[in-house]
């Protein structure tokens, strides 16, 4: 084909040109002639005689660059003069060792078939209003025609700044840049990406990254331009935000590896879809005596070792998973009896189904330990003042027997006394019989019926000796007919005693302790109140806590006993309080079958 004038386009709207390298002569061919090329002569025209010899370094470079190997950059180059209209230079392709194809785009100066200019307000987009980037619609003579709200709030100027005039975020040393781009776009270009400087309104100059588009009405005419524009600097900044957001939780997690890893609380999350363990803190091979492994392959396997006694409990607790905590015993051939504790919590889906269980366990045996032998020495102590009561009482009759025999031996009168003599003996004998009583060993481990009026009776008798050292008065009511109860009386008798005794040294002044008991209906009801110093209303739901007492050196293990033993017998301990006036303790213990004998 004959040689075309450099700008000249083809049927496409390319322009294919294939160009000697060294010496810039270049030849024209159109699109269906690609196959069959020829190669320019001297006779062609040169690059150097046809484009801006401004231009010239950077066609040359970046054409010797590509064909060298490295990366095809396009570039734009304008005409020698301005009869020509500029190029875009978009694609590259090696012929052989001189020669190389290029296709270009040519930058009209007039818009090819531009549709008319409609208003603003004919064009709305949610997609443009609300996207996360800046972006502005321009008419094809450049003036702004619509920005978004993070236009506004990246660049600073609003609609009413911009919409009609000319955008005037682009810097006076890129005016050109800008021409050529919109240039290339009402050529027909579909997509252009642009790395350069943008303006804020405030002069700062910012690092852009644009992504440029047209955009055509419904007969097909372009009609306007988009913009997308992202700062450079935000990016980086959300960039880095990401960034530090990533490695506070890989920070996080991996805190919480540390903690799971080194802490000698045992974690395990049991998934209930899968019916396997998904995790085993290694604490968990310690607590158990069970390789991690085995319980990863068999999810029962960390019951190898639990006590017999406790297997029951634990079988009902996986049946019926949920939130709660429970006690039990491990035995390892060996090793000997530990106590160990688990805190189960669930996770549950929308439905409120349990989708996965997470259990704390921790070893209690110290803890254990430490409770017996707390109660132990609190025992003593409850001896050793009910041992205090009981050697007064007895005290008293022994003198008065003493008294009498030395006045018998001195006046030969011994049928005179005799009676007081036995009298006296009597209530020596009453006063045993009452502490063997209190402490029968004949009651054993079993709950049997029991007549809590009897029960009362028995621990009032032997409190009244150290009521009334402490100038107290124990004051009695029962009902006249029998008061039913499934206990064990021994630790019935226990509690009771434990309540009177707080209720004795509440009352350092002395005062009236009043003993009750009856017939809710629901079951038997037993009240022990006094007119002590009281207890304050915050301190209340904590009564029963294991070491939190009112009591300046108690340890608080006396009522945390007594609790557990009305909790064993299904009832429950209430108090009622009030600073300065008393404080009321009520025990109520379920209700006993009408068949039950006592």
């Amino acid at each position: 084909m004959k040689n075309k004038e450099l700008f000249q386009a083809n049927k496409g709207g390319y322009l294919y040109m294939v160009l000697h390298i060294d010496s810039g002569h270049y030849c024209m061919v159109a699109s269906d002639e690609k196959e069959s090329l020829r190669f320019p002569s001297s006779l062609d025209d040169s690059v150097y005689d046809s484009a801006h010899f401004k231009d010239i370094p950077l066609f040359i470079e970046r054409v010797r660059n590509a064909h060298g190997g490295e990366e095809f950059v396009p570039f734009s180059v304008r005409g020698r003069d301005d009869s020509k209209c500029p190029m875009y230079v978009e694609n590259f392709e090696r012929i052989d060792e001189q020669h190389v194809l290029l296709r270009a785009i040519p930058i009209r100066k007039e818009p090819i078939e531009i549709g008319p200019d409609s208003p603003s307000t004919t064009w709305s987009s949610p997609f443009f209003e609300f996207m996360d980037e800046a972006a502005v619609l321009l008419r094809t003579n450049g003036e702004v025609m619509k920005i978004n709200s993070s236009f506004t709030k990246e660049y600073g100027w609003t609609e009413d700044d911009l919409v009609g005039g000319i955008l005037p975020y682009v810097p006076k040393d890129l005016q050109e840049e800008f021409e050529v781009t919109r240039n290339r776009l009402l050529a027909g270009e579909r997509k252009i990406v642009l790395e350069t400087v943008r303006l804020k309104k405030n002069g700062t100059r910012v690092p852009v990254s644009i992504r440029a588009y047209p955009v055509y009405d419904s007969e097909g005419h372009l009609a306007a331009a988009a913009a997308m524009i992202v700062s450079k600097e935000s990016a980086a900044n959300t960039q880095s935000l990401i960034q530090l957001q990533e490695r506070i939780i890989k920070d996080r997690d991996q805190l919480i590896v540390d903690i799971m890893e080194n802490t000698d609380l045992g974690v395990g999350q049991y998934d209930f879809i899968h019916h396997r363990f998904v995790y085993l803190s290694p604490a968990i091979k310690s607590l158990f005596e069970v390789e991690l492994n085995e319980i990863y392959a068999d999810c029962m396997a960390f019951q190898k070792h639990i006590h017999p006694d406790d297997k029951g409990n634990m079988v009902e607790a996986l049946c019926n998973p949920g939130s709660g905590e429970m006690e039990y015993r491990i035995m390892v051939p060996g090793k000997g009896l530990k106590w160990l504790r688990t805190k189960s919590v669930p996770i549950c889906n929308s439905e409120g189904r349990i989708l996965r269980l997470i259990g704390f366990t921790q070893d209690i045996t110290k803890q254990k330990f430490s409770e017996e032998v707390n109660l132990k020495w609190e025992k003593l102590g409850m001896v050793g003042h009910l041992a205090a009561g009981i050697a007064h009482e007895v005290r008293n009759p022994l003198t008065s027997v003493k008294g009498f025999m030395q006045l018998m031996d001195e006046t030969d009168s011994a049928g005179t006394y005799i009676d007081i003599v036995m009298d006296q003996l009597d209530r020596i004998e009453q006063i045993v019989d009452e502490l063997l009583m209190l402490a029968e060993p004949h009651q054993g481990d079993e709950m049997r019926a029991a007549d809590l009026k009897r029960v009362l009776l028995e621990v009032s008798r032997v409190l009244r000796a150290e009521a009334r050292m402490h100038n107290c008065e124990i004051r009695f009511r029962v009902p006249d007919t029998e008061l039913p109860a499934i206990c064990k009386m021994d630790e019935i008798k226990h509690v009771i005693i434990n309540l009177v005794k707080n209720s004795i040294e509440a009352m350092p002044d002395g005062g009236t302790i009043h003993l009750a008991a009856w017939n809710s209906g629901e079951g038997p009801v037993v009240e022990v109140s006094d007119e002590g110093i009281g207890i304050p209303e915050e301190r209340l739901p904590r009564l029963g806590e294991p070491f939190y007492s009112n009591k300046e050196k108690g340890t608080g293990m006396g009522l945390m006993k007594s609790f557990k033993i009305i909790e064993r017998h299904g009832g429950t301990i209430e108090f009622e309080s009030e600073e300065g006036k008393g404080t009321t303790a009520r025990i109520r213990l379920p209700r006993v079958k009408e068949s039950t004998p006592l």
